[in-house]
């Protein structure tokens, strides 16, 4: 079983496009994709068409929404992604989002009944109505097609929800929820209930796919999770640069705590499971026994983690850089990154064995390109 967890992370998520890219071309097509944010647009993306027409249409969304909608070359390419995320804020992004007459905006007094937020989405909600099939996406599985997941918050109870086709009908307004980032997009209604970005709770959602495994599945499992922000990082010496650290550590939260869990637990069946084969037949076949043996049967799991490299002089608004040039430069980074990661990676060979029960593997591309392996560093 293939898993594609996908962070949140705005014009970052260029970066996604292209690992997808990279995992199509080896075969590898994901049959569960979950995603938080603009990784719940890709998700979408992904999961709601067919095979064949997902590159295009990941392709089609991404130079929907970028501004200046081509490159002028490297040489200006400063000046355009200064130039788009002053544009982002001020105009909005095509087939994105759009300001709101000011007038609109309920700052302190809501006289109009307008939702709290700076900017439409309308856009958007025409955008994914126009590149995903939700009559294709329905209600699906591993069984007939790719099964989603988008985390997003229930705004009044602050609880985190997984949107799920494996067990309800998914629509645009789910996608959107998890993309709902407040105070600049407005909350959206899913069954009488308002909600924001998943992102605000939990931007990796590998806590769901972890949570979501049961005892005795006999299903190897290779998880690929793509982190857009860095939880590393110099400390500041600058107002700038600490605002840019602190939405990196804000968004980053904590994938890799979750995964040295996943090892963990791993590690537990494996004893349970050698504990097991030394106790007498009568023994095992107490049913508390035979239960508590039980949770020790656990397929395999690999997870490659690519974490999504910095670029020169970044600063706290990078998400909202939708520059051709950037996005097509986050696109080539992600499909090089995979590429790299699948090279080195056990995850196109066999499954790790029962003895090792979860593999993890950590990479990302420095500046020059080159691919670190960060298995071995502690991450938070």
């Amino acid at each position: 079983m293939n898993i594609l967890v996908l962070q949140g992370g705005g014009a970052l998520g260029a970066y996604q496009a292209g690992v997808y890219q990279a995992l199509h071309e080896a075969d590898i097509e994901p049959d569960w994709v979950v995603g938080t944010s603009i990784g719940a647009i890709n998700g979408a993306l992904i999961a709601g068409n067919h095979r064949r027409d997902v590159l295009a249409r990941l392709e089609d969304f991404w130079t929907r929404v970028a501004q200046p909608s081509s490159s002028s070359g490297a040489a200006l390419e400063h000046y355009e992604t200064e130039m788009a995320k002053f544009l982002a804020l001020s105009t909005g992004v095509p087939g994105f989002f759009r300001p709101r007459p000011v007038w609109e905006i309920p700052l302190t007094r809501n006289w109009h009944g307008s939702p709290p937020s700076f900017y439409d989405v309308t856009p958007l909600e025409r955008t994914l109505e126009a590149l995903v099939d939700f009559d294709l996406l329905g209600t699906r599985d591993r069984h007939d097609g790719k099964r989603l997941s988008v985390g997003a918050v229930n705004i009044g109870r602050g609880a985190m929800r997984y949107f799920d086709s494996q067990d309800e009908t998914l629509s645009v307004h789910h996608v959107m929820a998890s993309g709902a980032l407040p105070p600049a997009f407005p909350p959206v209604w899913v069954d009488g209930e308002a909600y924001w970005d998943g992102g605000l709770c939990s931007n990796t959602p590998i806590d769901y796919v972890l949570e979501s495994e049961r005892p005795g599945s006999d299903m190897a499992v290779n998880c690929y999770v793509i982190d857009l922000w860095s939880p590393r990082g110099p400390v500041p010496k600058t107002i700038t640069e600490a605002m840019h650290r602190e939405k990196d550590i804000q968004y980053a939260t904590r994938a890799g705590h979750n995964l040295h869990f996943l090892k963990e637990i791993h590690r537990l069946r494996h004893a349970l499971r050698k504990l097991g084969k030394h106790l007498p037949a009568d023994v095992r076949d107490d049913h508390e026994v035979a239960e508590l043996l039980g949770l020790a049967r656990q397929a395999p799991v690999n997870i490659v983690r690519l974490l999504a490299p910095a670029r020169e002089a970044e600063t706290a608004q990078k998400d909202i850089d939708f520059s051709y040039s950037t996005i097509m430069e986050r696109w080539r980074a992600g499909y090089r990154d995979m590429l790299g990661a699948l090279e080195t990676c056990p995850c196109q060979r066999d499954p790790v064995s029962d003895e090792i029960g979860a593999n993890v593997c950590s990479y990302r591309s420095n500046l020059d390109g080159y691919l670190e392996d960060m298995t071995d560093v502690p991450f938070e």
